[in-house]
Formats: C-alpha cells, structure tokens, sequence
C-alpha cells in the first residue's frame, strides 16, 4: 500500500482530534478559546493525514506589529505529530505548507518557541533551514526544571 499524505482544515466536527493530538503530543495545555480561534486562522492550521487517519496538525497565528519598522512575521503555536508517523515528513509537509502561506502573504519570516531541553526538535528546525535565536528565560512556566526556550526563525523569501 503506498503511503499518503494529504493535509485538510481544522474545522468544528473535528476540533477534537487536534485537542485530542496535542493533549498526546505537547507538553502544555490549551484553553477553549484558543481552541476556537484556531478555527479563525483559515490556511495557518491544518491537519495531516496519513492513509486518511488524522496524525498531526499545525497551528501558527499571523502577527502584524504595532509599528511599521517592524515585519510581520508567522508564529508556529504548534506543531504535533503522533510519534509512530514521525519519519514519513508529515511535520515537513505541515511545515512547508505554512511556509507557502508565509509567501503567498509576503511575509518575510517564521519563527516558533522550542523547549531548550528537546534538541530533537531543535535538530528537527535547523535541517530545515531555521536559525537558533535568542534564549527565553523562563518560557514555559509550568514545566520543570527547565522552563527555558530558544527562538528558532527563518527568512522566507
């Protein structure tokens, strides 16, 4: 059987199975709310799909800075893939799917928040061309001990 990877919206009859997958996944939380904004964001979440099972999704917001000096920039919320389905580029094609939206909008970069303490993801974005930036201190407050992140961002162009 060939293996299929197709990406669909997030919508209201299947919000579930991303709360669903980042409750499986991700180390953190997320209210209802953000939950129902997700469903608000159109091409900056979607679902991935394997041989038509839901397995990973992505959620990034659009961020427009108060000033003009400033580029707006995508914000990878995040980014879940069930492990068993982990090598078969799911979170690349999530990730490249975003990345495509970031040029459609002429947005010039996209940047997320890792867990100083998962260098597998760390690894994971710098393979795919994003830099480590600045250290956050004290990122994720309810995780311990270490409660730091690194900003990972690359240019779109």
């Amino acid at each position: 059987m060939a293996i299929e990877i197709e990406l669909d919206d997030i919508t209201p009859n299947n919000i579930g199975v991303l709360r669903r997958i980042n409750s499986v996944v991700l180390p953190t939380s997320y209210s209802d709310s953000w939950y129902k904004d997700t469903l608000t964001v159109g091409e900056l979440a979607k679902f991935a799909f394997f041989n038509e099972i839901p397995v990973g999704a992505i959620r990034c917001s659009l961020e427009t800075p108060p000033s003009h000096k400033e580029e707006t920039k995508i914000y990878i919320m995040t980014l879940a893939v069930l492990s068993p389905y982990r090598e078969y580029g799911i979170g690349t094609k999530l990730l490249e799917h975003i990345i495509e939206q970031a040029k459609k909008m002429y947005v010039k970069e996209v940047y997320c928040h890792v867990w100083t303490e998962n260098t597998d993801a760390l690894e994971w974005y710098n393979r795919r061309g994003f830099e480590q930036g600045e250290l956050v201190k004290g990122y994720y407050k309810k995780m311990d001990p270490a409660r730091d992140a690194y900003i990972v961002h690359k240019k779109v162009e």
